[in-house]
């Protein structure tokens, strides 16, 4: 059953061809997998030409570099602070053990660096989910629920 965002259709064809780059449990889910990444594909690349960033015929290389300069625009996220990543370490110390056979944590200005990318990583997760899910709150999707599977 295709796929539409707006007006684009995304065919069975596409989908079909993308589900070898999801690794999933079954088919069913390697098949969702890649109509969800062709749909917020989509999302991006209309909302990349709407905003003049991207042109109708642009190939997929400048389409790619597009959306990723697009997320980075649009998805800005607070750098980790030393008080939040404290603050994440004390709520956090049993992750931080110096091996698993110890119960001695590793010094908190050891793991300062990986929290803060940790907590860096998260926040641009939830970032772009988020924008993810206003472009789909204001397109017309069919075929496929874009907001139940993120």
């Amino acid at each position: 059953m295709p796929m539409y965002v707006n007006k684009v259709e995304i065919t069975d064809d596409a989908v079909f061809k993308e589900m070898q780059f999801h690794a999933a449990p079954s088919q069913e889910a390697a098949r969702d997998e890649a109509a969800k990444a062709l749909l917020i594909r989509e999302l991006l690349r209309q909302e990349a030409i709407e905003q003049g960033l991207l042109s109708d015929e642009a190939n997929l290389e400048a389409i790619d570099q597009c959306l990723t300069d697009l997320l980075e625009k649009e998805v800005v996220t607070p750098e980790s602070t030393e008080e939040t990543c404290r603050r994440y370490y004390d709520q956090n110390i049993e992750r931080f053990h110096a091996s698993e056979t110890s119960n001695m944590p590793q010094p908190f200005e050891s793991v300062k660096g990986r929290i803060s990318d940790y907590l860096h990583t998260r926040s641009m997760r939830h970032g772009i989910q988020s924008y993810i899910l206003d472009l789909a709150s204001r397109s017309r999707i069919a075929g496929f629920d874009l907001t139940a599977s993120l």
